[in-house]
């Protein structure tokens, strides 16, 4: 897109010397002398006419050059959220192994403890009743864990919105600037030629 506008840019400088240096032999060698309010209203047109592409070119570039800082925030922001995104899924999924890992320790707990009083043989007996233990140890554990990662998972969700929320807005700016640069673009473009002095 730079390339597009300097390439826009440089035709049209050229095109303004070119019209300037044949106005300039057009008027050497004319012999009859031309109205001298005329000559001048033309070359203000003609400068009003420069200007205002001159101004429109340096608009043109300042919004491509912002366009490209809107490009690498966009990425920087898309990165973002995909790792927000990852750590969101991580630990959704860390909290559901959680929430089913509580009745299954449970249950083998309740287990344990009845194979343990039907159990005579005492060694045997107190290593059910040790592993019951900690079977009731373990559903202590995933419990206390529950409610820190559905914490994380709050926050991670609400980090996500925001960053998701900065990306929409960054990309509709960087839509906004492309419709400027385009409109800027169609306006040199269909720029009509200025009228040569007779």
């Amino acid at each position: 897109m730079r390339k597009r506008s300097l390439s826009l840019c440089s035709r049209l400088i050229l095109a303004a010397l070119f019209s300037l240096s044949l106005a300039q032999i057009a008027a050497a060698q004319s012999t009859t002398k031309p109205d001298d309010r005329e000559t001048l209203q033309a070359l203000l047109t003609e400068v009003r006419s420069l200007r205002l592409a001159l101004q429109t070119l340096q608009r043109m570039s300042l919004d491509t050059y912002r366009s490209q800082i809107l490009v690498d925030r966009i990425r920087v922001s898309r990165e973002d959220v995909r790792r927000l995104t990852s750590s969101l899924n991580e630990a959704r999924d860390l909290i559901a192994k959680t929430q089913s890992a509580i009745p299954q320790s449970i249950d083998r707990q309740k287990l344990l403890e009845g194979q343990a009083q039907l159990e005579v043989d005492q060694k045997e007996r107190a290593q059910l009743e040790f592993e019951a233990r900690r079977a009731k140890d373990s559903v202590e554990m995933y419990k206390a864990q529950l409610e820190p990662l559905k914490e994380r998972e709050q926050q991670l969700t609400s980090d996500l919105n925001i960053a998701r929320s900065k990306l929409e807005d960054l990309e509709a700016r960087l839509e906004t600037l492309e419709r400027a640069i385009d409109n800027d673009r169609q306006k040199l473009e269909d720029k009509p030629a200025p009228a040569k002095s007779p």
